[in-house]
C-alpha cells in the first residue's frame, strides 16, 4: 500500500488495484481564514492525481474535508452543467457517512444532511453512503468504518489489503465502539495509524475574544485525548495527523495571534509524546510518501523526499503561547463586504431564516431565546437591537455594543452590518466568517449551519464558477 500526503487530512491511498482519495482539500487556501501549513508544493496536486481516482472518501462534512473547489477539480474537464441534469463524472465513487445520529443543525454543522445533494450538484452520481460501523468491500481492499464521538455523522476508516492495514482517523473523536473493537482478542492488525493531534481551541478565544484563563487545563485535555487514542490503537507506526493548516486571514487584518492561542497540541508535541510512550512515530507533509507492506511502514522517495521538511520550524509558527495577547473584537475593522441594506431589514431576514431551526424550536418551547445584537455601520457607528424569535420582533435599543445593552438572560452578538449582509447573501461561508464577529451564543450558527444555507452557498459558488 502506498500513501501520499496532500496536506492536512488529504491522503491518496493506492492499494495496487484502487486509488482512494481521502478528505480532498487540494488548494493552498481553504477560504479567507485558513491555508495549508506547510504549503502545498507547486503542481503537487496535478502530479499526484494526474491518473485520476477511483474512490473519494469523506470522513465528514466540514469544509476542510468536504471542500467544494477541490471536489470540482476532481471532475473531468472544467465544465459543469447547470441545468437539472448535471454531467456525470467518469466512474468516481464517493463514500461518506450518514446517520444514525439525529440532526444537530446548530452544532458544528455546515449541513451534513446536504452532502449527497452537494456531490450530485457537482456532477458525482456514484454515491455510497455508509453508517459508521459498516464495512465496504472494494476490488482489492476492504474499508472498515468506525464512528466518531460527535453529534453528526463522522467516521474513521481502516483500509485493509492482503499485505497492509492502515487506519485514517481524520478529525474523529475516539468513540467507545472503536475502543471496544481494538480490545477484543480478534482486534484488527494495524501497520500504521493516522490519529488527530487535536487542536482543541480554548473556549472563548475566538468567538468571545476572551484571554486565555487556564492554559494548563487546555493542554491537559488535548494531551489526554491523544494518549487515549495511542493506548487504543497499537500500531507499528503512529502518525499525528489532521493538522496541516494555520490562520492567515485575508490580508486586511492580522490574525497571527490566533496561531499562538488556538493550538495547544501540535504534531511536534505529539511526536515527542510518542517518544515518551515508547511508540514509533513520524511526521509527514504534502508530497511525502509512505510505503506500507508486511508489517512495516517507511517514508520513501516521492514528490517531496523523506527529509524535505523541518517540522520543528514548521510547527514553531503555530506553537501555543499563553502570553500572546488576545485583541478585542472591533466591528469597524473586523468586517467583510459592503452594506447596501438597512440594519432592520437584515435583522428581519435573520429572524425569518431562524424559523424551523433547533434554536427557534427551543425558543418556542421555553419562551426564551432573546438575543441582543449590535451592528456596526461604516461612518455611522454601532447600534444595538433586541431580537425576539418568539414574537418575531426587532427592537432598536440604541447606540453602543451589544454587551452594554444586556438586561439579563439574553445572548449577545457583535458584528459589522456588511458582514451580516454578506453571510445572508451566501457570499461568505459560515466557517470563513471566523474573526468577523464575536458572540456568546449560537444564533448565527442556527441560521448559517442550516442545510438550506449550505445549499444556497453551493449554488452561488457554482454560478460564479460558470460566469453566470
Amino acid at each position: 500500500m502506498r500513501l501520499t500526503s496532500l496536506g492536512h487530512a488529504a491522503v491518496l491511498v493506492e492499494t495496487g488495484t484502487e486509488r482512494i482519495l481521502f478528505d480532498p482539500w487540494l488548494t493552498q487556501r481553504l477560504d479567507r481564514f485558513w491555508e495549508h501549513h506547510p504549503p502545498l508544493p507547486d503542481d503537487l496536486v496535478r502530479q499526484v492525481l494526474d491518473d485520476g481516482v477511483d474512490y473519494v472518501v469523506l470522513s465528514h462534512h466540514h469544509f476542510d474535508h468536504h471542500h467544494f473547489p477541490s471536489l470540482l477539480r476532481l471532475i473531468d474537464g472544467a465544465d459543469v452543467d447547470f441545468d437539472d441534469s448535471p454531467r456525470q463524472t467518469s466512474g468516481v465513487t464517493c463514500i461518506y457517512p450518514v446517520g444514525p445520529v439525529p440532526p444537530q443543525l446548530t452544532a458544528s454543522g455546515l449541513g451534513h444532511q446536504a452532502i449527497a445533494w452537494t456531490l450530485r450538484r457537482f456532477g458525482f452520481e456514484r454515491l455510497h453512503p455508509v453508517t459508521p460501523g459498516d464495512t465496504v468491500t472494494l476490488g482489492g481492499a476492504t474499508l472498515r468504518t468506525f464512528p466518531s464521538a460527535v453529534s453528526f455523522p463522522e467516521m474513521s476508516v481502516l483500509v485493509q489489503t492482503d499485505d497492509a492495514a492502515v487506519m485514517l482517523c481524520g478529525d474523529a473523536l475516539l468513540h467507545e465502539v472503536t475502543v471496544e473493537a481494538f480490545r477484543r482478542d480478534d482486534a484488527p492488525r494495524l501497520d500504521a495509524v493516522f490519529i488527530p493531534a487535536h487542536s482543541v481551541a480554548p473556549p472563548g478565544v475566538l468567538t468571545e475574544r476572551r484571554p486565555l484563563t487556564d492554559p494548563d487545563a487546555v493542554r491537559a485535555r488535548a494531551l489526554g485525548n491523544f494518549d487515549r487514542y495511542v493506548d487504543t490503537l497499537p500500531a507499528t507506526l503512529t502518525v499525528p495527523g489532521s493538522f496541516g493548516w494555520r490562520v492567515s486571514g485575508d490580508g486586511e487584518r492580522d490574525y497571527s495571534w490566533l496561531n499562538r492561542t488556538m493550538f495547544p497540541f501540535t504534531p511536534t508535541d505529539a511526536l515527542r509524546r510518542l517518544d515518551e510512550l515508547g511508540r514509533d512515530g513520524l511526521l509527514w507533509g504534502p508530497g511525502q510518501v509512505l510505503e506500507v507492506a508486511d508489517g512495516k511502514a517507511v517514508l520513501v522517495d516521492g514528490p517531496v523526499p523523506p527529509g524535505g521538511y523541518d517540522f520543528d520550524e514548521v510547527y514553531a509558527e503555530v506553537a501555543f503561547d499563553p502570553a500572546t495577547p488576545v485583541p478585542p473584537f472591533d466591528a469597524a475593522l473586523d468586517r467583510y463586504g459592503r452594506q447596501t441594506r438597512a440594519c432592520e431589514d437584515l435583522l428581519r431576514e435573520l429572524l425569518d431564516r431562524l424559523v424551523a431551526t433547533d434554536y427557534w424550536y427551543r425558543a418556542l418551547d421555553d419562551g426564551a431565546g432573546r438575543h441582543v445584537i449590535s451592528l456596526h455601520e461604516e461612518d455611522k457607528g454601532e447600534t444595538s437591537f433586541l431580537l425576539d424569535p418568539v414574537t418575531n420582533r426587532v427592537t432598536r435599543l440604541g447606540p453602543g455594543p451589544a454587551r452594554g445593552h444586556l438586561a439579563g438572560g439574553e445572548g449577545w452578538t457583535e458584528m459589522a452590518a456588511s458582514t451580516l449582509q454578506a453571510m445572508l447573501d451566501a457570499d461568505l461561508l459560515f466557517g470563513s466568517s471566523f474573526g468577523l464577529w464575536a458572540s456568546d451564543g449560537v444564533l448565527l450558527s442556527a441560521v448559517f449551519h442550516h442545510p438550506s444555507y449550505y445549499t444556497r452557498h453551493v449554488d452561488r459558488m457554482l454560478r460564479e464558477a460558470n460566469g453566470t
